[in-house]
């Protein structure tokens, strides 16, 4: 299980003793088939995020895992298998001064039905054009990577997605 720290801005410029930290639990799902990953396609900024996001007030990990999928992507979760691993990442929190924001993203190895429905995205993620999309690891990986190079506009997650990518392609090579 892998287990790694990521932070958007300088650690340097994060007082991360701050009393004000806000913190959020996320759980991602990671369905591989085939040699091909699902993933939602952001189709506005050309890159790759695993379904997923945040639990909502006492929402367990299955049902936001089977909200979140269904929303992002159109699929219904048949299965949560096992834990893979888990992304703790830090940035300055939108609400300024020494406020800091923490979230935990959990990843788990689900498998989804055969038939996708339509999905159920919130506005910010039609204005991003979210598709879902079944792509090879490596294609999805190098697509971020280069994103991330060129200092492409890009959603604050496209590191924290990145990495998990990496992780997993030495996985299944």
């Amino acid at each position: 299980m892998f287990k790694e720290t990521i932070y958007r801005k300088d650690k340097k410029s994060l007082d991360l003793k701050s009393p004000n930290i806000i913190f959020r639990n996320a759980v991602r799902a990671v369905i591989i088939k085939e040699n091909k990953i699902l993933m939602a396609h952001l189709e506005k900024t050309n890159e790759y995020k695993f379904p997923g996001g945040g639990k909502e007030e006492n929402e367990t990990r299955d049902a936001a895992i089977g909200r979140e999928v269904l929303e992002e992507v159109g699929y219904e979760v048949e299965r949560i298998k096992e834990k893979i691993g888990k992304i703790r990442e830090y940035d300055t929190a939108e609400e300024g001064g020494d406020h800091i924001f923490k979230m935990v993203s959990e990843y788990y190895l689900v498998e989804v039905n055969k038939m996708p429905q339509k999905q159920k995205l919130e506005d910010y993620e039609k204005e991003l054009l979210f598709k879902p999309c079944w792509i090879e690891i490596e294609t999805a990986y190098e697509t971020n990577m280069e994103r991330i190079k060129n200092k492409d506009e890009t959603t604050p997650g496209i590191r924290r997605e990145t990495k998990v990518l990496e992780i997993i392609k030495e996985i299944y090579k």
